[in-house]
């Protein structure tokens, strides 16, 4: 551990491979960016920025960020480097011994979706960084799932099955980015695979849907799209999780109409009413469990923004509330 003349209050993770720039345009701007919310004249020891494109890079900065008890990381990059840092945390803790290193943590919007960040509050990079420096803010636990599909385990905040992934899968096939690019890759998703609607009776993307808890089945249904989130936003702050707050996780799954993006989720039962067209199955999570998912069929499995290569017909996915982060939010 330094000396607290040498120790750093904040550290910025940077990561050089989420977003559209190159690593020097990338770097350059983000450069910019903090030294225009934090000041260009702010002192060394109040932060510093650690670029990282590798798994072997990142490991060397959670290593120095575990050795020097830095209690304040900031994290830029999209959902899939948030996963990636906090699984890479949770190993270098255990292999370090340090189960009591518990920094808070603040994710900025640095990749396509940005789901975890939307968790913050704030409305900027810069608005963030300016009230995490200052200490003006709060933190709340977030409990990360344990995902398991086939022989790869991981912590997420979020996972999905069907849909969901399929339309991931054609955006991050497409040129067309952003948000137009989503609602566009939903379009294409939603004439291209005739969903669930008064036009089109017939869909083969529904998937029948069993979800044990504990060993013991709590629902049997027939789906296209959802999944289990232990925070209430996907990508561009739309909001279809709201019970995933204070450190619990929210299920749901429905079948979508022909032209309904699975983000209107956000008007929840206003859209979806109950009725054999729109069924809607929505679980809260506010104990641990073990929850295993099986389909009738592999399906697309998204986990933290990433669709997996390969389909898989079983998910399991463990919460418990032991394993949790500290998120940083707005007052």
């Amino acid at each position: 551990m330094k000396d607290d003349e040498t120790m750093t209050d904040i550290v910025i993770v940077n990561s050089t491979k989420s977003g559209k720039y190159n690593i020097e345009e990338k770097t350059g701007k983000f450069q910019k960016m903090v030294e225009d919310a934090l000041g260009a004249g702010a002192s060394a020891n109040e932060y510093r920025i650690e670029n990282t494109g590798s798994i072997d890079s990142l490991d060397a900065i959670i290593n120095r960020l575990i050795s020097e008890d830095v209690g304040k990381v900031a994290v830029h990059g999209g959902d899939g480097f948030a996963a990636l840092f906090f699984n890479r945390l949770d190993a270098l803790k255990t292999s370090a011994r340090r189960s009591d290193y518990a920094p808070d943590l603040l994710f900025l919007k640095g990749g396509s979706g940005n789901a975890i960040s939307y968790c913050s509050g704030f409305r900027s990079v810069a608005e963030a960084l300016d009230h995490f420096c200052a200490g003006e803010y709060a933190t709340e636990k977030l409990t990360l799932l344990e995902v398991t599909a086939g022989d790869r385990r991981e912590l997420s905040h979020f996972t999905s099955f069907g849909a969901d992934g399929e339309i991931i899968e054609m955006y991050q096939a497409q040129k067309l980015k952003g948000i137009i690019g989503y609602i566009w890759a939903v379009l294409r998703y939603s004439f291209g695979r005739k969903l669930y609607n008064p036009v089109f009776r017939r869909n083969d993307e529904n998937y029948d849907l069993d979800i044990d808890r504990d060993g013991e089945h709590i629902h049997h249904g027939r789906h296209e799209g959802g999944g289990i989130s232990a925070i209430p936003f996907v990508g561009y702050g739309f909001r279809p999780y709201p019970l995933a707050v204070k450190g619990n996780a929210h299920i749901r799954f429905v079948l979508f109409g022909a032209l309904l993006m699975p983000t209107v989720f956000k008007f929840t039962k206003w859209v979806f009413t109950r009725k054999p067209n729109r069924i809607m199955f929505d679980y809260e999570v506010d104990t641990d469990m073990v929850l295993d998912c099986s389909f009738n069929k592999p399906l697309h499995i998204q986990i933290s923004g990433d669709v997996l290569e390969q389909k898989h017909s079983a998910v399991r996915v463990g919460f418990n509330k032991s394993n949790t982060i500290n998120l940083v939010k707005k007052k």
